[in-house]
């Protein structure tokens, strides 16, 4: 079978026993499955389903601490459209309707059983659900569907830029105040740099921040959010101490765990603001992400620096951050055509490079007036109609249809610069 095809599957169970002579051997011996990870532990379950997004997850229901901690990690694989099948044993049968609810599981198998037929319908669950993403558009495949005005499923979106100054949070913070005010889709946004300059911009405070969560990790999701109107918020701690803390820190009181905290939490978007830098709040929110804006200028400071990104999420960092090609990509922004540098040069140049690059999903033109806005607190999507209808592009770019018909971002072709990123 072609290894594309193949089903990336993930194994849980609570004993050795259960793992070594049951579990392993039905999808080793089928051709149909790939097996990336075997586990017997609740913590290197947790760890496993966010680092590898299995295509298929086979769990026994006993592994976990309680029903409700697996109910909610089941959850997360909505993020990736995966799917699970659980097992139990005789004795929790009656566990049986609460996972039978869960979105994403597929069956739930009560001991004793053939264990081909699990396996079968492992198979069939997932070869309906890869169907159903082939008659969506490659870049709905990660949110789910829309119906009516309503728009399921959560997509987690990255911002990153290749260079201070680019405008990656306004762009961050203007996209998710328009579609959760504006379009009333349930939105929220993670500002993660040090300072959170964003509470200025949009008249907040400082806290609460995510400092909540990571003293309570258990309750204190809740209690880190601010509101802009309808636009949920959590911003990053605001000082350097525990924000160098909780920036190197893993399992529950981290980065990852804070993104991944927000899975259950019903947000048709997530939107990360990340700091430039390749520090731990930068990959570990690129990890828990299904989708990747970078935001460029035309210059060639940021040509090389955009090209560092790339190689960072399709290279260096390709086995933690599993972002298809189809959901990533870039928008240009401060674009000014006098630039010796066009979008298209600098597309161009990137695919000389690494023989792929990233769609535009808009080419933004410089606004002296948008950090005056800001300057007076007030969001540009509201006071400048132009920029608002570049915000409404990318939206239509990650959620076609959604904020109608909107003008694209115009840039006019120079003539090409070679050499850029050198041989």
């Amino acid at each position: 079978m072609d290894e594309q095809k193949k089903i990336l599957t993930m194994l849980a169970g609570a004993t050795s026993d259960i793992v070594l002579y049951q579990m392993q051997p039905a999808f080793v011996s089928d051709t149909r499955f790939s097996l990336q990870n075997v586990v017997q532990n609740w913590s290197d379950f947790e760890r496993g389903l966010d680092q590898f997004r299995p295509d298929l997850l086979v769990v026994q229901g006993e592994i976990a601490p309680s029903t409700d901690a697996l109910v909610n990690a089941l959850a997360r694989l909505q993020v990736w459209n995966g799917v699970a099948v659980v097992i139990l044993q005789s004795a929790n049968k009656t566990l049986r309707a609460h996972f039978e609810k869960v979105g994403t599981v597929r069956g739930v198998f009560v001991m004793p059983f053939n264990w081909s037929d699990l396996a079968q319908a492992g198979y069939s669950a997932v070869a309906t659900e890869r169907a159903k993403g082939m008659s969506q558009d490659p870049m709905q495949k990660a949110i789910g569907f829309r119906t009516g005005t309503a728009v399921t499923g959560t997509r987690v979106i990255s911002f990153i830029s290749a260079s201070g100054g680019a405008g990656r949070s306004t762009i961050a913070e203007n996209l998710g105040y328009e579609l959760s005010t504006r379009m009333q889709v349930r939105s929220l946004l993670m500002s993660f740099d040090l300072p959170a300059t964003g509470s200025i911009r949009m008249s907040l405070h400082q806290t609460p921040n995510a400092s909540e969560f990571f003293n309570r990790p258990q309750d204190g999701f809740s209690s880190s959010i601010q509101r802009k109107e309808g636009l949920d918020i959590i911003f990053s701690p605001d000082d350097s101490v525990t924000y160098s803390k909780y920036g190197n820190s893993e399992g529950a009181a981290s980065v990852h765990s804070l993104v991944t905290a927000s899975w259950k939490e019903n947000y048709a978007a997530v939107l990360l603001d990340l700091p430039n830098g390749e520090n731990r709040w930068m990959t570990q929110g690129l990890v828990a992400s299904n989708t990747v804006i970078i935001v460029t200028r035309c210059t060639l400071s940021d040509a090389l620096a955009t090209s560092h990104l790339i190689s960072l999420l399709m290279e260096k960092m390709h086995h933690e951050v599993r972002i298809p090609k189809d959901s990533i990509f870039m928008v240009i922004n401060h674009y000014n055509d006098r630039s010796a540098i066009s979008a298209r040069d600098l597309h161009e140049e990137l695919v000389k490079k690494h023989d792929w690059a990233p769609p535009i999903l808009d080419v933004i033109p410089h606004d002296e007036s948008i950090p005056m806005i800001q300057d007076n607190r007030e969001m540009p999507v509201v006071k400048n109609d132009a920029y608002a209808k570049h915000i409404r592009t990318i939206i239509n770019g990650l959620y076609p249809g959604l904020a109608g018909n909107s003008e694209n971002g115009n840039s006019k072709g120079r003539p090409g610069i070679l050499g850029i990123f050198g041989k």
